[in-house]
């Protein structure tokens, strides 16, 4: 996931990524916060990106139909929704219906890497070329630095391409095509359709990218030892992040912690995941800063993964959610909760199901949480 961006460097980066894509855009700015971009290409080619940028955002179905009936009246090829904030089930079920493309900072995270715009990303950033893939390891939990020590020889982006280049036409036997809002003329990097394992690939091939991997192992090794979870196991870890609902003015702080397992034990009791499904524990401290008595229960939670929500998975006899969620002024108490979602699970975000009743939630990750289904 790209880092959270001020929102109008955000607003600045998507106009830019269009720019790369060789839109012409003028950004327009909206009485409530919002704003258009409105991008024309040389072969007439007219769209609109509608964004959301703050945390805070919520983009909600009335969002959607609006949006929707304005690209109709005006024409546009190309409808794109973009926020640093979350999106509502009917929003999402709107977008899949009218073929509108919804971008989040996880989507645009693959942008970034598919096009190779790290460049741009690094205008809003700072740091240096290495810092995506640094970003990337530490959203791993490994114990990578915030900069290396050192500069490298090379632009890893500039490597990629190269890399690319000499592979031809072949992708990795995934089909993720319109997966970040408007593709360039429907151009790809090649239909070849074979996969990386089945091509004759030479050591000298292979050798810039063992020195970047070496490189990233010696700078690990300066803060301990760097190992990927699961790897080498057969097994893998599903990266969560998480999706603040508010900011300054929350009513709940949520410092938070979670990692993913087959197995919980509690109080001598072994909960296992389904078959073909793994446990993300999430274990939280919860800060009330309301006046007045705020709830927080499991049924407003949900693991969103690649589009699909989950919300907990029940534990007989076992809960990390005492007092139904109830949290009184200034009361700060830890509790956890259990999702199970697909073992293949890359990463998840946790987020907070929209409703009248839900008060505003600030996440804050905390390494220092245990993340650990336990007793309360």
């Amino acid at each position: 996931m790209i880092p959270e961006l001020e929102p109008e460097d955000f607003v600045s980066f998507l106009g830019d990524l269009w720019g790369e894509r060789g839109w012409e855009t003028t950004v327009q700015e909206r009485a409530n916060g919002t704003y258009f971009i409105i991008g024309e290409r040389g072969d007439g080619r007219r769209g609109v990106l509608f964004v959301f940028p703050t945390t805070e955002s919520h983009v909600s179905g009335q969002h959607l139909r609006r949006f929707v009936t304005l690209c109709g009246k005006k024409g546009v090829d190309v409808a794109v929704v973009a926020t640093q904030g979350a999106y509502a089930d009917e929003a999402r079920k709107i977008a899949d219906a009218k073929g509108i493309h919804l971008l989040d900072r996880t989507t645009l995270e693959g942008t970034v890497e598919e096009g190779g715009f790290h460049h741009v990303l690094r205008k809003y950033t700072g740091g240096g070329p290495l810092d995506p893939i640094l970003a990337k390891l530490r959203a791993l939990g490994l114990p990578v630095p915030e900069t290396l020590p050192f500069d490298l020889p090379f632009d890893p982006a500039e490597l990629q391409a190269r890399i690319r280049s000499r592979l031809g036409g072949y992708s990795d036997g995934t089909d993720d095509s319109n997966a970040d809002g408007p593709p360039p003329d429907g151009e790809g990097d090649g239909g070849g359709g074979g996969r990386f394992d089945a091509l004759p690939v030479s050591p000298r091939t292979l050798l810039p990218v063992v020195v970047a991997v070496v490189l990233l192992v010696v700078a690990g090794s300066a803060t301990g030892a760097l190992t990927v979870p699961g790897m080498g196991s057969g097994g893998g870890d599903t990266a969560v992040s998480a999706v603040s609902t508010a900011g300054a003015n929350a009513a709940l702080d949520v410092r938070w912690n979670a990692e993913t397992t087959d197995s919980v034990t509690i109080n001598g009791t072994t909960y296992d995941a389904p078959e073909n499904e793994t446990f993300v524990v999430v274990r939280m401290n919860v800060t009330s800063l309301s006046e007045s008595p705020e709830q927080l229960s499991q049924a407003q939670l949900a693991l969103e993964v690649a589009g699909d929500r989950y919300g907990y998975q029940p534990l007989r006899n076992s809960t990390g959610f005492p007092s139904a969620g109830l949290f009184a002024p200034g009361e700060s108490r830890e509790v956890w909760t259990v999702f199970s979602v697909p073992a293949d699970a890359e990463s998840g975000t946790l987020l907070v199901r929209s409703g009248e009743d839900v008060p505003g939630v600030k996440f804050t990750r905390d390494t220092a949480i245990s993340a650990e289904a336990t007793e309360l």
